[in-house]
């Protein structure tokens, strides 16, 4: 099978939830199929990395919009979603098109924000397509336009739901299949897309890559992890600092946080002022901070999908406490898999407990990483999802023999 992927990010570094998980679906996909992958990018292109072996051909190609004066003006009035024009110029529409002329038997569009680039391509009116949601986006923006306070971010953001909720009717129409991460976004693509096959596969964790390697540090350590400019990742971390820290230190004096991830905003770096805080920022291997922790704290409010970082501290044999939003789309149980909490004097409750239990510890850890290791391996998310497109395409996956080792 031969089959075309569009993505709006170059999935390598893998170093981003989003990334990781295109990452590993695509090499699941490839060993496979043959594999042809459409991305595009600002500034310096991409290094081509393991994909440039795994796929059949690799097309990047630049974007370079023109200047634009009074850019939240525009935004107000431009009646297209910002995060579909933010990965599209007429050239980059063009360009790939025409790239997108030669026969394949599957289209994969990677984000509903590409949709764009494959509507209206003559040569694949009868081509079948599947789209991968990494969450509704729609839904995404609303929730955070009800978070933010009175201001032109909120006004954006409520703008910006409605125009893809919009968009996202209209482009779901025109594809076969999609796959989504959780139960609750399968049933909301299933509407928006009239009831099409849907398959569900979370995120997971490379198992090879993360085992339960432990050394913990000699003081109580709690780690916040994540893309620290997304978001919801940031309300995740002040929301946390403003309504359990306090009560978590006054509980346990001696308590360490580190906040490790991408591109910390100025107010998230300001915490790191704080007693016993540690903000990193980047850094060249998140297994090493898993290892000195604790536990994982996750305090989401908002979100979709399902959260790479929990599954990959299942797989660390670090043990989690969490809110349900948090927890969504995973079959973890509470005092089983990991600890729930959605109040913040609850969320402090089942944290202190946690900390000062280490047969609970133990316990959620050894559990966690059975379930994980059973349902959550990229591996076989990666061979599922290949499935899936071979379904999709109406071949038979048994025919082709794998690419890749």
């Amino acid at each position: 099978m031969r089959s075309a992927v569009i993505t709006p990010y170059y999935p390598w570094p893998a170093d981003t939830g989003g990334k990781l998980r295109s990452y590993y679906l695509l090499r699941g996909l490839a060993q496979y199929a043959e594999v042809d992958l459409y991305t595009v990018y600002y500034g310096d292109p991409p290094a081509a990395g393991p994909l440039g072996q795994l796929c059949h051909a690799v097309h990047m190609t630049p974007l370079q919009p023109p200047p634009v004066r009074w850019p939240q003006l525009r935004t107000l009035l431009n009646p297209q979603p910002r995060s579909v024009e933010y990965f599209r110029t007429a050239a980059s529409m063009a360009a790939i098109r025409k790239q997108l002329s030669q026969p394949y038997d599957l289209l994969i569009c990677d984000e509903i924000s590409m949709a764009p680039y494959l509507a209206e391509l003559p040569n694949h009116r009868a081509t079948p397509r599947i789209v991968m949601r990494q969450k509704i986006d729609y839904l995404h923006y609303a929730e955070m336009a009800q978070s933010r306070p009175l201001g032109m971010p909120k006004l954006l953001d409520w703008l910006e739901a409605r125009r893809l909720k919009r968009h996202e009717y209209a482009a779901m129409a025109a594809y076969d299949g999609a796959v989504v991460c959780s139960a609750e976004d399968a049933a909301l693509a299933a509407q928006q897309g009239n009831h099409l096959p849907i398959e569900i596969i979370v995120n997971g964790a490379d198992i090879d890559y993360f085992t339960p390697e432990r050394r913990p540090d000699p003081e109580p350590t709690l780690l916040l992890l994540g893309t620290m400019h997304y978001y919801p990742n940031i309300d995740a971390v002040l929301y946390f600092f403003q309504q359990m820290y306090p009560a978590l230190r006054q509980a346990i004096p001696q308590l360490k946080v580190l906040i490790v991830g991408h591109l910390p905003p100025p107010e998230i770096i300001a915490l790191g002022q704080k007693p016993g805080v540690t903000v990193t920022g980047s850094v060249p291997d998140v297994r090493d901070y898993m290892r000195r922790s604790w536990a994982m704290a996750v305090p989401l409010r908002l979100g979709g999908g399902t959260r790479l970082k929990i599954v990959e501290s299942m797989v660390s044999g670090l043990p989690v406490v969490t809110t349900r939003v948090g927890a969504q789309g995973l079959d973890a149980q509470h005092n089983q898999h990991l600890l729930l909490a959605d109040s913040p004097s609850d969320f402090v409750q089942q944290t202190i407990r946690l900390l000062q239990d280490p047969t609970l510890q133990r316990q959620l850890a050894d559990q966690a990483l059975i379930l994980a290791r059973a349902t959550y391996s990229w591996q076989s998310l990666g061979e599922r999802f290949a499935n899936f497109c071979y379904q999709i395409a109406a071949q038979q996956p048994k025919a082709c023999h794998a690419n890749q080792p």
